[in-house]
């Protein structure tokens, strides 16, 4: 199994036993529904994250989609936080689609913890 579901299915194997752990010995999270959802949003993310760099990646494509439905709200409600960020997301994802080598620098353990700062 490789690329994207490779990533996922790794992901979701590795993010279980982290949340399990980080639960059952730390103390770290509660079980409530609003916790394991946002679990499972981060594990996806941070999991296909290595692949911006191809620019027909699974989370290319949904960061794409993703801008264009922030540009919209955005520019109907007059959101400026919506018009930037996904002006933001857009660029991010495209120098990385089109100016990283696949399985290069963001292929990396270096830009996955960099990728984790925003959760701090």
């Amino acid at each position: 199994m490789s690329g994207w579901k490779g990533h996922l299915t790794v992901g979701f194997i590795v993010g279980i036993i982290f949340f399990i752990i980080a639960w059952a010995f730390l103390g770290w999270f509660d079980l409530s529904l609003r916790t394991i959802i946002t679990s499972v949003f981060i594990i996806f993310i941070y999991f296909l994250a290595s692949d911006l760099d191809h620019p027909l990646s699974k989370l290319s494509w949904t960061f794409i989609g993703t801008s264009i439905i922030l540009l919209i709200l955005g520019l109907s409600f007059k959101n400026d936080f919506y018009t930037y960020f996904g002006v933001g997301l857009l660029i991010f994802t495209f120098i990385c689609a089109q100016f990283f080598k696949h399985r290069g620098i963001i292929h990396s353990l270096t830009s996955n913890l960099i990728f984790c700062l925003p959760l701090n």
